[in-house]
């Protein structure tokens, strides 16, 4: 698993990470947050525990993307 962030415009999503070409052709998950701050700076304990809990919340889907 992969967590980042990007801004999606029209149909793309736009990062700076030019290590996802290692994942192309991959299904992804993508998670809009709703926050009027686009950018901001978490430290890893803090993404960790968003991330977990994103996933709790989204099992199924993940379960799906895996058959």
């Amino acid at each position: 698993m992969y967590a980042m962030t990007g801004i999606i415009q029209g149909n793309t999503v736009l990062t700076n990470d030019s290590s996802l070409k290692k994942y192309d052709g991959r299904k992804v998950i993508i998670t809009v947050l709703e926050d009027e701050k686009q950018f901001d700076t978490l430290p890893d304990e803090k993404l960790y525990a968003m991330s977990d809990s994103l996933i709790d919340q989204n099992i199924e889907a993940y379960q799906e993307l895996a058959k």
